[in-house]
């Protein structure tokens, strides 16, 4: 995931946090407050974060990887399941009391252990320390206890949730800031299944033991505590895991606390579009006996309360019962949630309830065949892979809409869901969710709708009805049609369908770039975008193309073959950014040329052109049509050794694939596509063999909301949803040896493996229904009506599936057959003289190609010929050359219009490149005021900056060297040769101010010819 980070956006608007306030604390002991009326406090949220934010470990570097986690567990100190190697001889009877929910929670996939059911709107789950771990809050091998706080995230990457921590203990309340008091934590003895979970803390001496169930909207909990009259709870206000922004509390009757929790600014955005990054949860926490005393604590000098304690008296009863409602509409609502899902005090009863809903959604897939530890790992990842988005209506209907406002659910749809993981999901969960739960899917797709109803926005990263822009991309396009794809279709299709398309061809603020896409073809560094922290602008063009594909399916199955037909030819745009002088895919600038210095493991700071990897990862990001990068790239013969050592090590970064980050999804099915499904096998089993291990710190990733689990219960099964919006599945091969997959309300899928594993995991034959099966992929649709895979598999690779015509399809519509390009993008002429340049074009294509180029000589230059035509054989590149003159007295940069057309009528394409021709007198020259309203150095024919000039002698256009350049300014325009970028960019130009006589620094990377203003000083200096 989505690796995210904290980051600032241009569209938000920052503010500045107050020093956190150093004030003496009411060191109230538990039995020491008096009981009484009900006591109340509360105020309006402050501008300003208070209270501790405790030290959350294992969070994302800006490079998407995990920092400062947990070193992975010996096998040693792994829980028992992990360790069976047993095996599994028939179909599991109970699997949520299998599934052990503390599986990749710790080290880097950061979910939460804590109960909860499918979609389940609370989390009632431990926040343990120093291993607070971002989202999840919890450290397997951690043993202290900072509370159990209501509401989690399962491994996002950045610091959410973790609201109104609620800490267990005895004894008199120390003295000090009371969210920051902890008791110890204990794994002994400490169980984790779905549905439940339970463990010790406070110490040998006086255990409590904490035990924990949930219905969809509300938590219980059961405490059992030694015999004495200090038992108690603190519910912390102030401890949520990204501060917080305003709270209340108020203790009802002797028995109930209610109060609000105000928090947000995910991943450090605060206010997008005048939308405010926060939210607020109202809770109702109801107990089962009376306290002796209670206490709403407020701090010196704040308004807003920071925690509230609570006494009993245990000598006659040590179990104390807790019923928890959240709303993110009103304290009311939470009453309400708690009093109609669970009226009475039977916590066995609610436990029983909460697993049998685990248990009817685990049970749709059966497995048996591999050992105890694999088992339990897949039932404890298909778990994972139903805890979010998160059901965020109440039992009334009503929900906090985007537009902050109550809304209530209406027609078909049951529940409003929130949080989306954009980035991360599309790719293999929201398949997986839509088949095995259609009819949340489906409220998950209306839940899109209404937001989008209310604000014009279909989330890009959604947290609860908040519109987040952490990652790149137009996901919700790729979410909504995958559930379609995969049998969710209880939703309004046809408004979505409107509102997906909308989005997708207007410019807003998930896709800022829409009209620079249009006019260019691709997304150019230098264009003007607007809100939402517009970056990436090659990762993010791949992902529009993802979603664009996506969307033309969804569009097709609704019968609007026009926009299907448009958005499959835009949905290529990546050929357009393919130079085949580094057969990479490159930043390329909005005057046609691609951003020099741009090598395989490029990957600036700030993320201008790749997100979280480098061009060498993101160069096999094409899922659409992958033949036609493969013939870019020489072919499969030269591919398929190249993608076999990449797929090597899956999680290798650089060089090598990081199949754990969601950019890299997919890719180790890409040599199904080139002829070598064993390749394929290959690597699939490399990555369930070294990447995915069993226990807590089995991942060395984000899950992000569950997108790692779902790649992973895809690949056991054998199969894999390549193509985001279609319903294909791509084939690797099973792991298991036997599988039944029976969908709601559909028939059963049955996958037979014999003798399937890690050591024999290579496709000897498959035969479908009986008949013998080579292709190399399958429609869910003709899995769905109820199909037998009856799969031989061996230890040794064969030729199985390796046919071309056993390929996945492609979908290739819109591809030009050929890419033009210039091997170098820029010559020097000297008055008076000539140069030869090269146009040439590569074949995308298998067949003979003919390109035709025309080029436009500007004033001052000549070009011969102007126009003429490029040969490409199959495979092959073609070349024009032609001859540039200048002649005697210019100067100047100036830029040579090209084109390539290829075809004729409707199958017409044209290309757009751009060469630059810099005219200069051998040594140099300056320009002077009175011609260009400022004195700049120039280039000599060496390209290198005259130092008689008082220029640098670093080298033009140096990828890894910053360039100086002198400007003595005297107000006006002036061309610079290489400028910066991208700080100074501004609508018109690049802008620089400058003084009498200015150095401007040129970062590396960023040479490009330009203009900038450069005035004298103003108000914006």
């Amino acid at each position: 995931m989505a690796k995210l980070r904290e980051i600032g956006r241009a569209c938000v608007s920052r503010r500045t946090p107050g020093a956190l306030a150093s004030v003496a604390v009411l060191g109230m002991g538990l039995v020491a407050a008096a009981s009484g009326p009900a006591t109340a406090a509360s105020a309006a949220p402050h501008a300003s974060q208070v209270g501790p934010i405790h030290g959350t470990t294992c969070g994302k570097a800006a490079d998407g990887l995990p920092v400062n986690c947990q070193k992975p567990l010996p096998r040693s100190e792994l829980p028992a399941g992990a360790k069976n190697s047993s095996t599994v001889t028939h179909p599991v009877r109970d699997p949520a009391s299998l599934v052990d929910t503390r599986t990749w929670t710790t080290g880097g996939g950061n979910t939460y252990p804590g109960a909860t059911v499918p979609f389940g709107m609370t989390q009632w789950s431990p926040d343990t320390l120093p291993d607070r771990s971002d989202g999840g809050g919890y450290g397997y091998g951690d043993t202290t206890l900072d509370g159990y706080s209501l509401t989690h995230i399962s491994g996002p990457g950045c610091k959410a949730a973790g609201d109104v921590p609620i800490l267990p203990m005895t004894g008199a309340l120390p003295s000090g800031n009371p969210n920051s008091v902890t008791t110890s934590f204990s794994h002994s003895g400490e169980v984790a299944q779905a549905g439940y979970y339970s463990a010790s803390s406070n110490g040998p001496t006086n255990t409590i033991t904490s035990q924990f169930t949930a219905t969809p909207h509300t938590s219980m909990g059961r405490f059992t505590f030694p015999s004495t009259t200090s038992a108690g709870f603190l519910i912390k206000l102030m401890d949520s895991q990204t501060g917080d922004f305003g709270d209340s509390a108020q203790v009802v009757g002797n028995n109930e606390v209610t109060g609000t929790d105000t928090s947000g600014h995910f991943c450090g955005e605060t206010n997008n579009d005048g939308q405010v990054q926060e939210y607020t949860v109202h809770f109702d926490i109801v107990f089962s006996q009376p306290f002796t005393a209670s206490h709403v604590i407020t701090q010196s000098g704040q308004s807003d309360p920071a925690a509230v304690s609570l006494s009993f008296d245990t000598t006659s009863n040590p179990v104390i019962e807790a019923k928890v409602g959240i709303s993110y509409v009103s304290t009311a609502n939470a009453q309400l949630d708690v009093r109609t899902e669970n009226p009475g005090w039977n916590f066995d009863s609610v436990k029983s309830a909460a697993q049998a809903r685990w248990n009817k959604l685990l049970d749709e897939i059966g497995v048996s065949g591999g050992s105890y530890a694999q088992t339990q790992m897949f039932y404890s990842l298909l778990y994972k892979d139903f805890m979010q988005p998160n059901i965020t209506s109440d039992v009334n209907g009503q929900y906090m809409g985007s537009d902050d406002q109550v809304h209530t659910v209406s027609g078909q749809q049951q529940n409003q869901y929130g949080t989306y993981s954009g980035w991360d999901i599309y790719h293999s969960l929201s398949q997986l969710q839509a088949m095995l739960d259609p009819q949340a899917a489906s409220d998950q797709a209306q839940s899109l709708v209404n937001y989008y109803d209310q604000n014009g926005i279909l989330q890009q990263w959604g947290y609860l009805n908040l519109d987040n822009y952490v990652m790149v991309g137009d996901p919700a396009q790729s979410i909504i049609a995958d559930y379609y794809a995969f049998g969710a279709r209880d939703f309004n299709t046809r408004q979505a369908l409107a509102d997906m398309l909308k989005q997708a061809t207007t410019v807003n603020d998930v896709r800022p770039g829409e009209a620079l896409e249009a006019k260019y073809g691709y997304l150019p560094p230098d264009g003007t975008y607007g809100c939402c922290y517009a970056h990436g602008t090659v990762a993010t063009m791949l992902e529009y193309d993802t979603q664009d594909l996506a969307l033309s399916q969804f569009a097709a199955s609704m019968g609007d073959t026009a926009d299907a037909a448009m958005l499959q030819k835009r949905a290529n745009n990546w050929e357009n950014l393919f130079d085949p002088n580094n057969d990479l895919l490159n930043p390329r600038y909005s005057n046609g040329q691609f951003v020099p210095g741009i090598t395989p493991l490029s990957n600036q700071s700030g993320e201008p052109y790749y997100v979280e990897g480098d061009a060498y990862e993101y160069m096999w990001n094409v899922p659409n049509d992958y033949p036609a990068l493969f013939s870019l790239l020489g072919g499969d013969s030269k591919v398929v050794p190249e993608l076999r050592k990449y797929l090597s090590q899956p999680n290798g970064s650089g060089m090598y694939a990081l199949l754990s980050n969601e950019f890299d999804f997919g890719e180790q099915y890409a040599l199904d596509y080139a002829g070598d499904p064993a390749g394929t096998q290959q690597a699939v089993n490399t990555m369930l063999s070294t990447m995915y291990s069993p226990g807590p710190s089995g991942l060395p990733n984000n899950d992000d909301l569950g997108a790692n689990s779902s790649t992973y219960i895809w690949e056991m099964l054998g199969m894999y949803p390549e193509n985001s919006g279609t319903d294909n599945l791509v084939f690797s091969g099973p792991h298991f040896p036997h599988v039944t997959i029976t969908p709601p309300g559909g028939k059963t899928i049955t996958i037979n493996a014999p003798g399937a594993s890690s050591a024999r995991y290579y496709v000897d034959s498959l035969r479908l229904d009986g008949s013998p099966y080579n292709r190399l992929s399958v429609p869910y649709s003709t899995l769905s009506r109820g199909a037998t895979l009856d799969w031989s598999m061996g230890s040794q690779p064969t030729s199985w599936g390796s046919s071309p015509q056993d390929a996945p399809p492609s979908y290739g519509a819109g591809l030009k057959p050929v890419v033009g390009f210039l091997p170098s993008q820029q010559v020097t002429v000297a008055p008076g003289g000539s140069t030869t340049v090269r146009v040439e074009a590569e074949n995308v294509t298998g067949r003979p190609q003919s390109a035709q180029v025309s080029l436009s000589a500007p004033a001052g230059l000549s070009v011969t010929p102007s126009s003429g035509t490029i040969s490409v054989p199959a495979g092959g590149t073609g070349t024009l050359s032609v001859t540039v003159s200048a002649p005697q007295g210019s100067s100047g940069a100036h830029t040579v219009p090209i084109t390539l057309t290829t075809g004729s009528g409707s199958s017409q394409a044209s290309q757009s490149l751009a060469l630059t021709a810099v005219t200069a007198q051998t040594g140099g020259q300056s320009a002077t005021c009175s011609a260009f309203g400022a004195t700049v150095c120039t280039t000599n024919d060496q390209g290198t900056f005259n130092n008689a000039y008082g220029c640098a002698a670093s080298q033009q256009n140096s990828p890894s060297v910053p360039t100086t350049v002198l400007v003595n300014g005297c107000g006006g325009r002036v061309w610079l040769h290489q400028l910066p970028y991208p700080d100074y960019v501004t609508k018109g130009g690049w802008e620089y101010c400058v003084n009498p006589a200015t150095t401007v620094n040129v970062p590396a990377d960023y040479a490009n010819p330009q203009n900038i203003q450069v005035t004298t000083t103003t108000s914006r200096c």
